[in-house]
């Protein structure tokens, strides 16, 4: 059957039947060639362009992301450093507050201290001050009473500097 048809079949029939008429070709051919040139200049450089400025915009966005990205890191760091620095400033200033507290507790209890043993020196002074006046107020009144009844006694003239006397060594005596 192979042979049937290549005995059939002539060449020059084949480029005919494939290239009916040479001046339709070179046509066709032109016409392509010109829709080729259109085409790559109304839709293909336009297209280019578009993605060559795609291609642009989008590098700089990955680029202003990049920049971005840097700063927000240097941001970051140094955000952590204040942090850090702010804690450790937080953290001395707690331990002096600390301290002070302590000092000034301290002082306030030394002062106290002093106050209270001044205090009782003075409470001291002023029971025995009242002790010795208590002491003169009762001598006085076993002077007077010692004169009343000794002027009863002897109902004689005793004069009272003499008198005194008697009764003032009687008492020392007593102590």
């Amino acid at each position: 059957m192979l042979m049937l048809l290549s005995s059939t079949v002539n060449p020059a029939e084949i480029i005919n039947q494939l290239f009916p008429n040479l001046w339709v070709f070179i046509a066709h051919v032109i016409a392509t060639i010109i829709l080729l040139i259109l085409l790559s200049k109304w839709v293909y450089n336009p297209f280019r362009k578009a993605m060559r400025a795609r291609r642009q915009k989008i590098q700089e966005m990955i680029t202003d992301a990049a920049d971005k990205q840097t700063k927000a890191t240097i941001k970051e760091k140094t955000a952590l450093e204040m942090l850090t620095t702010a804690k450790v400033d937080a953290s001395s200033i707690i331990s002096e507050a600390h301290a002070e507290a302590e000092a000034k507790k301290h002082n306030l209890l030394d002062e106290t201290k002093k106050e209270i043993v001044h205090l009782n020196e003075q409470a001291r002074k002023e029971l025995a001050k009242e002790k010795e006046q208590y002491q003169d107020d009762i001598r006085k009144a076993i002077i007077n009473t010692a004169f009343d009844a000794a002027e009863h006694l002897l109902e004689k003239e005793i004069s009272k500097e003499k008198h005194q006397k008697i009764i003032e060594d009687f008492i020392d005596n007593l102590n």
